[in-house]
């Protein structure tokens, strides 16, 4: 898709500004649009913005915020030694080209759109990670994207987008509360079930939105039915199942399928049965959009379109809201799945010109991002969580703890070195390989029609996998192995990797769940808040051992001028900075006691300077 050509003009000053080029000039104004604005909400409340952050904290602040993980030593040098007056500007555009930063906000997406390796009967969603992965290499536009995980038709082995309709595929209903929930903040789940008691939503609204999917089918099939209905003496069960799932989980249109009023309804607007007819939720003081379209087949582009339009009145605010608070902390409405109300936002004029630089640049993400890490309020020194009932202004970022997965790829990080950015793993070939090239009967009784042309494929994928022909009786054995198995070893160095490409999301003992990861079963799940068992996890779980151990390899030098180059290079390393004159004496001290550099280590990470955002 071409992009369109976009102008605008930024109120500055006082005067009104030409912009036109939204990649040159475009994000200097708005980023100082933007702190005029939280200037003058700070002047009006009585407060004043926080002094500028020093180059120290802002690398390591920028680092873990766009690529998530701390610099590594030599990236600070290259740094410190550009001269250059926008050097942080330059900074800032190089990590948002990187391979570290797709690697973030697939972790930041992954929360936000429940991404798991499995989904509930539908088995492996690999090919939903590559998908998700490729368009944020590509840097394609946030609506592109949302619009085609709406659009998306065919089988989960062959169009990893579908995966995220088929998510919840055997709760259409929710399905949908999810999606307005997230893409437009939309606070609709009570309507499914009754009209709102605290907002305008109806529950005919709901049903009437629900219709736009009425007559498509989200296929989830528990495929070890129709695995039963086929196995024979040559594939069993088992292998069947793997090989049914990637051909049978699919979105497709469904002639004659339509959504219907539920038998309790209770609402004197419609009766109980009736056919929902397509309409548009709308909000106060926002124009309803037309319904243009009655044929079935075009309703669910047509509800994506209305949704990811630069017209509606939540879709950039929804947006431009999440990813304001994955920089500062706290959003400028909170929570994020309510914007019902713009009005009630901490700084509603704010929130208002940031959906509109989202829409200027197209919802060209990392476009936005450039504009908000580059304002003075994101690089200014951070500010405490207020008192509770007391709005937060914005003087600076607030002071965050470390995701789970910021913490684990910074530690992953000391293990491997800047190696982990470059590492990636695309299990989607294991599912595509799979796909059958032919159509076939999608139920769970009639595809015994299909049985020897299914038999036929299967025998091929095993000539190709073990490069003869299987002896009858075998069961297929083996056939599908890896594909219905991911063999990733979570202990030792094979799990040194970022979190993006290690399972989604990891077992419940790992250090990455135990950090604060979500489980992935609720949006917006993962936790900074830290605890009892993140703390012991930290201090004595394996990842931090191996490191420990790592640094004990290195003897410690009995010169002292050889120890302060030592410890020098740890806090450089560790903390992106250099020892003070006091933390110098401490570590030599400890050193002399009998203490070695893992020791040394070891308190350095487990320090709220290392655990911290600052």
């Amino acid at each position: 898709m071409i992009r369109s050509s976009i102008r605008y003009s930024i109120l500055l000053m006082g005067l009104m500004v030409p912009v036109t080029n939204a990649r040159a000039d475009n994000p200097v104004k708005a980023s100082s649009r933007i702190d005029a604005i939280i200037q003058l909400d700070l002047k009006k409340h009585e407060l004043r913005p926080n002094p500028p952050v020093s180059d120290v904290q802002f690398v390591r602040r920028v680092y873990l915020d766009l690529i998530g993980r701390i610099p590594t030593q030599k990236e600070l040098i290259n740094f410190y030694e550009d001269k250059r007056k926008d050097r942080r500007a330059r900074l800032i555009d190089n990590l948002l080209e990187s391979p570290g930063h797709e690697s973030h906000m697939f972790n930041w997406l992954g929360d936000m759109l429940r991404v798991k390796d499995d989904y509930y009967r539908i088995g492996k969603t690999w090919t939903f990670h590559t998908w998700l992965k490729s368009q944020l290499r590509e840097n394609r536009p946030w609506d592109e994207l949302v619009h085609d995980m709406l659009t998306a038709e065919g089988r989960l082995g062959e169009n990893g987008a579908t995966a995220y309709l088929l998510r919840d595929a055997s709760m259409p209903l929710d399905s949908l509360s999810n999606t307005l929930t997230t893409f437009l903040g939309a606070n609709v789940a009570c309507a499914q079930c009754h009209d709102h008691p605290f907002a305008e939503w109806t529950q005919r609204d709901f049903y009437e939105m629900a219709s736009f999917f009425g007559s498509t089918a989200f296929e989830r099939v528990d495929t070890r039915k129709p695995a039963i209905t086929l196995r024979d003496e040559r594939f069993s069960k088992a292998n069947l199942v793997s090989l049914l799932q990637p051909n049978m989980e699919r979105v497709v249109y469904e002639q004659g399928r339509a959504t219907e009023f539920p038998e309790d309804y209770a609402y004197d607007d419609a009766q109980p049965g009736e056919k929902a007819v397509p309409k548009f939720i709308t909000w106060e003081g926002t124009r309803r959009a037309n319904v243009t379209t009655t044929d079935p087949r075009h309703l669910r582009d047509l509800f994506a379109r209305w949704m990811t339009s630069p017209k509606n009145p939540r879709f950039a605010e929804a947006i431009a809201n999440r990813i304001w608070k994955k920089f500062f902390g706290v959003a400028v409405k909170e929570p994020v799945t309510d914007l019902d109300v713009l009005e009630k936002a901490t700084n509603p004029e704010l929130l208002k010109f940031l959906a509109q630089i989202m829409r200027d640049v197209d919802f060209d993400l990392r476009e936005f991002q450039r504009v908000v890490l580059n304002t003075k309020a994101y690089q200014q020194k951070v500010s405490v969580t207020p008192p509770e009932g007391e709005d937060f202004r914005f003087s600076g970022p607030l002071l965050r703890r470390m995701t789970a997965e910021q913490a684990w790829d910074s530690i992953v990080l000391l293990l491997r070195g800047p190696e982990i950015d470059r590492i990636k793993t695309n299990h989607a070939p294991m599912m595509e390989r799979l796909v059958f090239p032919f159509e076939f009967e999608n139920d769970r009784k009639n595809i015994a029609k299909d049985r020897e042309k299914i038999f036929e494929f299967a025998t091929t994928l095993l000539d190709t996998r073990q490069g003869k022909k299987s002896s009858k009786g075998d069961g297929g054995r083996g056939l599908f192995m890896g594909s219905s198995k991911r063999k990733v070893k979570l202990r030792g160095e094979n799990s040194w990797m970022r979190a993006s490409e290690l399972p989604q999301p990891m077992p419940p003992t790992h250090f990455l769940r135990v950090a604060g990861q979500s489980a992935r079963a609720v949006a917006d799940d993962g936790s900074t808040e830290g605890g009892i068992t993140e703390s012991l996890t930290m201090m004595n779980g394996e990842v931090m051992e191996s490191l420990m151990g790592k640094a004990s390899d290195v003897e410690a030098a009995r010169n002292k001028s050889m120890r302060a180059m030592q410890i020098t290079s740890l806090y450089r390393t560790c903390l992106s900075r250099a020892p003070s004159e006091q933390d110098m004496e401490q570590c030599i001290s400890a050193l002399d006691q009998g203490l070695n550099l893992g020791d040394i280590t070891w308190a350095l990470l487990n320090s709220r300077e290392f655990l911290f955002i600052q």
